[in-house]
């Protein structure tokens, strides 16, 4: 579970003082696994979390296997926002409230002095349903009710440079480890560039044991951008990841009337488009050699045991529906924002394709 906080201030244009950014960031984070009783393993909140919060523990936390079915749901309770997961297939359960007496804590806001203290705060949802309009007014993205799969965050790193084993990608300064020059990014591709951080060496890979770097693929180059999703060809390509449309209603049996896809490749396409105007702004990245990016995922609806289930990569054989495949994104979407230091003005700014349809397309 990870609920994220903004610490500024936008109508006054301050941020939380540089004593405590320096130590938490300023969009910070409560972070807890699901477990087995419920109960945090470590404290969650950004100010008191420790390693041993970052730390799956196979005793306490929910562990689940590739390819299991599992039942999720969200409800607000007295004490904070809860997920609850059920493995269909192991029969296992865990779950995780958004609780102070689980230790997720506010961060008292002080602009001008130096203090960092975590105050014990239940999590609510703000909205008692989800549309167009019910979203975070500081975020990139407008959705509320949604699943969401952040990509670009991978990167290969190839070459006979040594990497050091870290917990975190980082030195004993904090600083980012870098892909070493002289090797090379793209399996061998190219040279490593600026934003092959956070690097960590094939020996502490579960499973496939390769060099990897996890920052911000800011180049569009790396293995998300390429067609290795799942596409039926399980010799090659893993199974998919399934998930039915949500459903909503004090019994969880109501579905929701509309549906919509939406991407922030306006935010992030920082080498080409103007989020002012939309000009550059693309359905496929630029790569940071100025051509498209080999591939970017889309969802489609696909038939799965007699249901309709939503994938996000590329088509299966099993797929229904690809809704025009990238097309399916839909057009650039302006939304409002406050300006920073603007005493409450707005500005607009387009950081999504968004395509809102008119109906529930893969109802569960």
């Amino acid at each position: 579970m990870n609920i994220f906080n903004l610490l500024e201030d936008p109508i006054n244009g301050t941020t939380q003082n540089a004593t405590c950014a320096s130590r938490i960031g300023l969009e910070t984070v409560n972070f807890a696994f699901v477990t087995k009783n419920g109960r945090t393993q470590a404290p969650p909140n950004p100010v008191d979390s420790t390693l041993a919060t970052f730390t799956p523990d196979p005793q306490r936390d929910l562990f689940m296997n590739s390819g299991d079915h599992l039942n999720v749901s969200l409800r607000d309770t007295a004490s904070g926002l809860r997920a609850v997961v059920n493995d269909l297939s192991t029969g296992q359960s865990g779950s995780m409230t958004a609780s102070a007496s689980n230790g997720f804590a506010q961060i008292q806001y002080d602009p001008t002095g130096t203090s960092c203290n975590a105050i014990p705060f239940n999590f609510h949802p703000m909205y008692s349903t989800s549309s167009e309009g019910t979203r975070v007014i500081w975020a990139a993205h407008t959705y509320n009710v949604a699943f969401s799969d952040e990509i670009g965050h991978f990167e290969t790193c190839t070459g006979v440079k040594s990497i050091p084993a870290t917990p975190f990608g980082v030195d004993a300064a904090g600083n980012p480890i870098g892909c070493p020059k002289g090797n090379k990014e793209e399996f061998g591709a190219e040279p490593t560039d600026g934003d092959d951080n956070f690097c960590f060496p094939a020996s502490e890979a579960l499973r496939i044991h390769i060099n990897g770097c996890t920052d911000t693929n800011t180049g569009f180059d790396g293995l998300d951008y390429t067609p290795v999703w799942p596409d039926g060809n399980t010799s090659l390509h893993p199974t998919p990841f399934l998930f039915s449309s949500p459903l909503t209603g004090q019994d969880f049996n109501v579905n929701y009337q509309r549906v919509a896809f939406e991407a922030d490749l306006p935010r992030i396409e920082f080498n080409t488009c103007n989020r002012s105007t939309g000009v550059g702004c693309t359905l496929i990245p630029t790569t940071d050699d100025g051509v498209p990016a080999s591939f970017y995922p889309f969802f489609s609806a696909v038939s799965a045991g007699g249901a309709c289930r939503w994938n996000l990569g590329t088509e299966m054989p099993n797929t229904t529906n690809d809704f025009g495949k990238n097309q399916g994104w839909g057009t650039l979407l302006s939304s409002t924002y406050l300006a920073f230091g603007g005493g409450g003005s707005t500005v607009q700014r387009i950081n999504n394709f968004r395509n809102v349809m008119s109906s529930n397309r893969c109802p569960a």
